[in-house]
């Protein structure tokens, strides 16, 4: 087996945000955060100290502990994606890891922290924020608050018009809205980063913008019919938050705090990043601690039960797991962007889900290194918060999900 070199990048104490005020030379703006790689690196453990947040807490129910059976991952070795060598820890450095931890069987079986990151340290969890949103759909469907056949525009009036009117709540879930939209964040000009700039993590380029993630849904052209190819469009997810809001007359915070992260028996606060107008960012603004999502990820791994009750129904993660649409998502340009194959692979309800001879496994994931990895048939569960920079994010993304799937092999 060949060892191999880190290709992270080592971030150094800057003294972001240091001293009593800080002067203006370390302070930091909340338009400024992906301006370079230190900045976002904060950001990602620091969200609330520069946005508008709203709580999501689970404090007034008992804490469940997590039982641990810590076992030496350091001397082993996982692939690349290049089908090069490297040990665990060469591998946590190299694709800039801020913490991970692995679960086996419910167990704790490894546990790591990097980057000034601690255990009860919230991360900004990126598009894993998606996941949370399609637990919270879950429950609302198998309660009949809301089926995944209706119509946005039934429930939501104002998009009539938008590329949303005619799309269906599943089209939202599974990212096949017939819709105009490019979701590049590096690129000013596309939508995606408009959003960014509508969130206020970018700095705003004209004064006539909207000014919310409102406005933005309801002025999005139609492009296509919905349900014909997988286009994933973050926006997708913020609309369906607001459905679930008409739906059922509850915020997303409290949505999210009801349905999932209140009966997860979790240890630490949480909370959500809002926009301009106050709407909760759903489609990538959840912050929270490791092992608070190592404990959501062993609830989606056991088919929706924690500590004896059922958090999502069984009948969602089998259909998670079994009923994406593979063609679509092999047709889409999206699908092949960090190089590897994906046949057989699909994207359904906020899910990824990917399928080898021997191992089928589902994952949230999110922008920068984010990710909740679970492998049913192997009882693993992987968490781990990044802060990779821009430029690099295809390329260590595509190692860090060979590690999980090597781990979920070696660990059963």
């Amino acid at each position: 087996m060949t060892k191999t070199h880190a290709i992270g990048v080592d971030f150094h104490d800057a003294g972001v945000m240091r001293g009593f005020p800080p002067p203006p030379d370390r302070r930091v703006r909340l338009d400024e955060v992906y301006a370079e790689p230190r900045l976002t690196h904060w950001y990602m453990q620091h969200v609330r100290e520069v946005s508008r947040t709203a709580g999501v807490s689970s404090r007034d129910a008992p804490v469940v502990r997590l039982a641990e059976d810590h076992v030496d991952l350091d001397s082993l070795q996982v692939s690349r994606a290049d089908g090069a060598k490297w040990t665990v820890p060469d591998m946590l450095h190299g694709v800039c890891v801020d913490g991970m931890i692995v679960l086996r069987r419910g167990r704790v079986v490894f546990e790591r922290y990097f980057h000034g990151m601690r255990a009860d340290t919230p991360h900004l969890c990126q598009s894993v924020t998606k996941a949370l949103a399609s637990c919270v759909a879950a429950n609302l469907v198998d309660a009949g608050a809301m089926s995944v056949d209706d119509e946005v525009a039934a429930i939501v009036p104002e998009l009539a018009g938008s590329a949303y009117g005619d799309a269906a709540v599943r089209h939202l879930l599974d990212m096949s809205v017939g819709i105009q939209y490019e979701d590049e964040l590096d690129r000013p000009h596309y939508d995606g980063a408009r959003l960014c700039r509508l969130e206020g993590v970018q700095p705003s380029l004209a004064d006539d913008e909207p000014g919310s993630a409102y406005d933005e849904a309801r002025r999005t052209p139609k492009m296509g019919e919905h349900g014909g190819l997988f286009h994933y469009v973050s926006l997708n997810t913020f609309v369906l938050g607001w459905v679930m809001e008409r739906a059922t007359g509850t915020s997303v915070p409290e949505l999210l705090r009801k349905h999932v992260w209140g009966r997860l028996g979790t240890e630490h606060d949480a909370y959500i990043a809002l926009d301009g107008a106050g709407s909760a960012q759903l489609e990538g603004g959840f912050c929270a601690s490791l092992r608070d999502m190592a404990r959501f990820g062993q609830m989606l791994c056991d088919g929706g039960l924690f500590n004896g009750k059922q958090v999502v129904p069984a009948w969602w993660i089998d259909d998670v797991r079994a009923n994406g649409d593979k063609a679509a998502f092999a047709a889409a340009a999206e699908s092949w962007d960090d190089g590897r194959s994906y046949a057989g692979c699909s994207y359904r309800s906020c899910f990824w889900v990917t399928e080898a001879a021997d191992l089928i496994a589902f994952s949230a994931t999110g922008w920068l290194g984010q990710r909740v990895y679970v492998a049913q048939e192997t009882g693993v569960v992987i968490a781990l918060f990044s802060s990779r920079p821009q430029q690099l994010e295809d390329q260590l993304g595509a190692h860090a999900f060979q590690a999980c799937e090597d781990l979920a092999r070696l660990l059963a």
